[in-house]
């Protein structure tokens, strides 16, 4: 079951379609937002069940300690790893969460990637995004619409919009990726998996390294977005990189 919410909502919500997606990419953005007073919390929709490595109990687990890094709430909507779909149904549960949370910035997948299950949740939170502020929509929840919307890039994402300098809990930032250990961790005696291999790792190191060359610090997260860039972004990101 989900804790409660603030009633008064949050400023930054994060979606990732399993446990881990959000830590691979912006960890450090959540871990900022935790430090500077801000209310940020994480959204998976499913709890990665069909994962060759780990169970959906393990991932559990391991996702609320990663959330515990990071100074923020977690919860899960738990549908079907891999088997959702943008039919309305999963539409509705996805709204519904998104009026009782209101945030007024809202992270998304990427909506091109290798995993299927980025794209799809991509396309389905965007529309949900939208059909959440319709007075008339018939969905549980007073009607709400998040401000801005942003995205996390694919394993090739090309040219950031935005970029995050993330020095400042760039270790934690790795603590709470790190603590997916099923999913990370070179265990020899478990299966032989794409992200468990070491160079995955590297990949998300030297994505921050080059992304922090271009702000000239030494870690940054990137985010994507709809030019121009909405306010309510920009007024997040000037509250992130505030002095501590």
């Amino acid at each position: 079951m989900s804790p409660t919410a603030p009633h008064d909502g949050c400023d930054l919500l994060a979606i990732g379609a399993h446990p881990d997606d959000v830590e691979v990419h912006v960890g450090g953005i959540l871990a900022l937002a935790s430090d500077r007073g801000l209310k940020a919390a994480i959204l998976d929709l499913t709890s990665g069940d069909l994962g060759t490595r780990g169970t959906a109990e393990t991932r559990r687990i391991e996702a609320q300690e990663a959330a515990g890094i990071l100074g923020v709430p977690r919860f899960v909507l738990d549908f079907p790893d891999g088997r959702f779909t943008e039919d309305e149904a999963y539409r509705l549960r996805l709204m519904a969460e998104l009026r009782r949370l209101r945030p007024r910035v809202l992270i998304l997948p990427a909506p091109e990637d290798r995993h299927p299950d980025h794209r799809r949740a991509h396309r389905l939170a965007r529309e949900a995004a939208y059909y959440t502020g319709l007075k008339n929509y018939p969905c549980p929840g007073s009607p709400f619409r998040p401000e801005a919307l942003a995205w996390v890039g694919g394993e090739n994402p090309g040219q950031p919009d935005l970029l995050v300098d993330v020095s400042a809990v760039w270790a934690r930032r790795m603590a709470a990726f790190d603590a997916f250990g099923s999913q990370f961790d070179q265990d020899p005696s478990q299966p032989v998996t794409r992200i468990a291999h070491p160079a995955f790792r590297r990949g998300v190191l030297g994505r921050a390294m080059h992304w922090g060359s271009l702000r000239m610090c030494d870690w940054a997260e990137a985010l994507w977005c709809e030019r121009p860039v909405p306010k309510a972004l920009t007024d997040l990101l000037a509250r992130l990189e505030e002095p501590a």
